[in-house]
């Protein structure tokens, strides 16, 4: 779940009236949906990532035919050190993935290497106190994000336990080898981090990231420590690791389901 958070609060966002909406109104469908593109690129633009927004001025573009469903993507996003884009799809429920040409998408994923994720978006309006939506109020907002990738998970190598899995992911950063911890990862494997917005919603997507992450580590300039330790008041392990060139420690914490790692989140440590 992706929200920003300023100073230890979570960010509010004030919607602007436009043509033919008045400060009291509720919210129709389409108005929350262009806010929250709205929120969302905000909060990107906010962590100085690199996007793109598209707007109306898009719409007649050769590169999106004419289609009952949604191709364009409502804000391209490059993460650092990556070489594709990733298509950005904002939706008020799950339910409007129907409404996604999923076709067009599989095309873009095949031909360009795009990375397609639908963001749900989830308003909270602190005038009516979530209980409605309404124009030029001010709100809090999160989203989830969700592949659009069409991957499938295939036999585990081995059903390992949450320790065994965190001690895979030990020794992947040990030899910088990301192909240890790939067949251990769910299709829809979610990571997040402290210093970074975006929350990954891939194998796919993570594995792009970490082994160009390997990469700029081979060089040595930024020696990692590594150990391994059971989270307070759990039977759950989880892994630290210390930047030598930066003098930072990370916690490395994950959840699993059936010998699957679903998810992963890299937090600021105090030893």
């Amino acid at each position: 779940m992706m929200r920003l958070i300023v100073n230890g609060e979570p960010y509010v966002y004030t919607h602007t009236c436009r043509e033919g909406e008045a400060k009291g109104d509720i919210m129709s469908k389409e108005t929350q949906r262009q806010f929250l593109i709205d929120t969302l690129y905000e909060s990107f633009c906010r962590c100085g990532s690199n996007v793109k927004l598209l707007g109306d001025e898009h719409k007649d573009n050769n590169e999106f035919a004419t289609s009952s469903l949604k191709q364009q993507p409502d804000i391209i996003y490059k993460m650092e050190g990556d070489n594709c884009d990733t298509w950005l799809y904002v939706m008020l429920s799950k339910d409007e993935k129907s409404l996604i040409d999923m076709k067009y998408i599989g095309k873009s994923v095949e031909k360009r290497g795009i990375l397609p994720v639908m963001i749900v978006g989830d308003l909270w309006c602190l005038e009516t106190n979530g209980q409605k939506n309404i124009c030029g109020s001010v709100f809090a907002a999160k989203y989830e994000t969700i592949s659009l990738l069409r991957e499938t998970n295939k036999e585990l190598p081995a059903l390992l336990t949450q320790k065994q899995l965190i001690e895979k992911i030990a020794l992947s950063w040990q030899q910088l080898d990301a192909s240890i911890i790939e067949p251990y990862l769910d299709k829809d494997f979610h990571y997040t981090a402290d210093a970074v917005f975006y929350e990954m919603s891939s194998r796919h997507e993570y594995m792009s990231y970490i082994k160009a992450k390997y990469d700029r580590l081979r060089d040595g300039s930024n020696p990692i420590g590594i150990r391994i330790g059971r989270l307070e008041n759990t039977n759950d392990f989880a892994l630290l690791l210390h930047q030598g060139a930066y003098n930072q420690t990370l916690l490395v914490t994950i959840s699993t389901r059936e010998g699957r790692i679903i998810s992963m989140r890299m937090s600021e440590y105090e030893v």
